[in-house]
């Protein structure tokens, strides 16, 4: 039978006997859930199942989750929930108890992210904040469905707070891009720009004009050789990580549609071309100048892979100078597609180009462009239609 005491702190302890021993399961503000826990670990008892332990700390749970976790994804994902585990999660609920994790505990650490800083921006993107929820969301749901040391997940159903209106104002409910004539005037001032040791090699303009007439992400544009080039056909099958000495390797990409083959024009053949020469040139002909092994579209002068963080800090600099606004590297993803659907491009192609699934994260990320265009097209019928 089960041992119920009511504690000087004014809760209920629930135990029972395991090999002649009291066990606890825990304390509880009422005795009626001391009960219900009780009938249950007697049940299974009874049904020669083995009892949890509600004393498991948070630690430990997350442990045995990232043994599941490191079986079912791949293996930049895994390192990626591992550094949000280590820098975002353990800080605050390590040295916890799992079942002293209340709902109230998560929706004030995640709040944490979403504070505002001194430039009147949240300290972490929706995005980030988004993944950390879905972390810790996992690792609850593990702790009640596989090991059984919670009743339920405090964590169900819980979702950003709306007060992140600052943050949707900001950036994360309006995509970000270039316009038209904002991509020529940075490209105009990245073809004219003279590199202090190899003012012929323009990689950043050739980079930067690659990921507007492409679409790629930054980690697909940086692990392409220029073997994966024939005629007017780019294939996109692998993409640029980080190691856990920071290293950069060659990873598998997001789901299977983002391996894909897509066609270039003219034009931007012609441009690759002038670039392939002009490294070849440099590799042959200056000692300097190294040839990377892999055969990379991209490298730099030491023959090195680039490193997002790199071109960042670079390109910064070359927007303030250019006068044009710097929107972050995605922003040339943006303005690949947001150009495609201003030109009338099906939206089944432009999904199929940028890799995605199907056509919902299309509407669901450019849906308020979609609605200008729309807006605009109709207008124009309407004029048409309104002449006398």
């Amino acid at each position: 039978m089960a041992n119920i005491r009511k504690l000087n702190s004014g809760k209920y302890q629930a135990r029972v006997h395991v090999d002649g021993k009291l066990v606890s399961l825990g304390t509880f503000k009422t005795k009626k859930e001391a009960e219900i826990v009780s009938a249950k670990a007697e049940e299974r008892k009874y049904y020669s199942q083995t009892l949890t332990d509600r004393n498991m700390l948070f630690s430990d749970v997350v442990q045995e989750w990232l043994k599941h976790k490191k079986n079912t994804t791949k293996e930049s994902t895994f390192r990626q929930t591992e550094v949000i585990i280590r820098n975002h999660v353990m800080p605050t609920f390590g040295h916890k108890k799992i079942m002293k994790v209340s709902r109230t505990d998560v929706k004030d650490w995640l709040s944490k992210f979403g504070e505002i800083d001194e430039n009147g921006k949240p300290k972490y993107s929706l995005g980030s904040r988004r993944k950390y929820l879905s972390v810790i969301k996992g690792i609850l749901f593990y702790a009640v469905q596989e090991l059984e040391v919670l009743e339920k997940n405090p964590a169900d159903k819980l979702k950003l707070e709306v007060q992140d209106n600052v943050a949707l104002k900001i950036g994360d409910e309006k995509v970000k891009y270039f316009t038209l004539d904002e991509m020529n005037q940075l490209l105009g001032y990245l073809k004219t720009y003279k590199h202090q040791r190899f003012p012929e090699y323009r990689l950043y303009y050739m980079l930067i004009f690659f990921l507007y007439k492409t679409g790629l992400r930054i980690s697909e544009a940086l692990a392409l050789r220029w073997d994966d080039i024939e005629g007017n056909m780019i294939d996109i099958n692998k993409q640029t990580s980080r190691d856990d000495n920071n290293k950069v390797i060659l990873t598998t990409l997001k789901n299977d549609s983002s391996y894909r083959q897509i066609s270039i024009d003219e034009d931007f053949i012609r441009e690759l071309k002038k670039f392939k020469a002009k490294q070849n040139e440099l590799i042959l002909g200056n000692p300097r100048f190294k040839k990377n092994n892999n055969g990379i579209i991209f490298q730099n002068y030491n023959g090195h892979y680039l490193t997002p963080s790199i071109i960042r800090e670079t390109i910064q600099n070359y927007h303030k100078t250019s006068g044009v606004e710097y929107r972050g590297l995605h922003a040339f993803r943006h303005t690949h597609a947001t150009l495609l659907l201003e030109a009338g491009v099906s939206e089944i192609y432009i999904a199929k180009r940028l890799g995605h699934v199907d056509t919902k994260e299309l509407s669901r990320t450019y849906g308020h462009i979609t609605k200008k265009i729309q807006t605009d097209e109709l207008a124009k019928f309407t004029a048409y239609t309104s002449q006398k």
